[in-house]
């Protein structure tokens, strides 16, 4: 796994933020659905599994990024190896939903925007992009679009087989975040048999089938969005 996190110096070792961490843990949810996938045919061998669930392993890693029993064991103090402070703690876990409401408008927008340029009325020039993006952010987002600003000339995802599939990361968190409370917060984080679960259940059999009939055999029912409603601060 490639990643850019922050360099060690000649003084200090590489030192992680709580967001570069995160992000690892993501990165590495990719890895791990594509090293757990079974079978010998391409559909299982490469996790060729539905656009709109491939966030969904990466999405769920995150979830230990937030546990205090986790971050006791990997915050450590790199000189002293003392823990992090448990009040410094558990302000980071309930700073977690700062700004939440943003971070959902923003990736309502993205996901539209995706959709209105692979729709059937696409912008055909330069200035119908602009015009678009123009229109877009500030009905869903709030928040005005600076004169000539256009994100898409940077929306990498688009020229990444997420072409009128970028909604599937905020999908994929709604179908993550209903396994990790089902079964991962009522049985253990660290519980090993509903880790193995997880990997034959889930990210074992890859492409093959249909991806919602693997969910419920894993949750025991069909997947629902009340765990990603909490997760987000949307409900309690």
């Amino acid at each position: 796994m490639l990643c850019n996190l922050p360099p060690s110096t000649q003084d200090k070792p590489s030192l992680l933020r709580h967001q570069n961490v995160v992000t690892f843990f993501h990165e590495f949810g990719h890895i791990m659905h594509g090293l757990c996938a079974e079978g010998i045919g391409n559909s299982t061998r490469l996790a060729k599994c539905p656009r709109d669930f491939v966030e969904a392993p990466s999405q769920m890693l995150e979830n230990w990024c937030w546990q205090k029993s986790i971050l006791e064991r990997l915050a450590k103090h790199y000189q002293t190896g003392s823990s992090l402070p448990d009040d410094m703690l558990q302000s980071m876990i309930r700073a977690k939903h700062v700004n939440v409401a943003f971070g959902s408008l923003r990736q309502i927008y993205l996901s539209r925007l995706d959709m209105e340029i692979h729709g059937t009325s696409p912008p055909k020039s330069a200035e119908e992009l602009q015009q678009l993006v123009d229109k877009l952010r500030p009905s869903i987002t709030l928040i005005q679009n600076p004169p000539g600003n256009n994100m898409l000339r940077t929306f990498g995802h688009l020229m990444n087989q997420y072409s009128a599939s970028y909604y599937g990361y905020m999908w994929a968190e709604v179908l993550s975040a209903d396994m990790f409370a089902t079964r991962f917060e009522k049985e253990g984080v660290m519980n090993p048999k509903v880790g193995m679960d997880y990997r034959k259940m889930v990210l074992a059999p890859g492409g093959t089938h249909n991806i919602a009939d693997h969910l419920a055999v894993f949750l025991g029912r069909k997947p629902n969005n009340d765990a990603f409603l909490k997760s987000r601060g949307i409900s309690k």
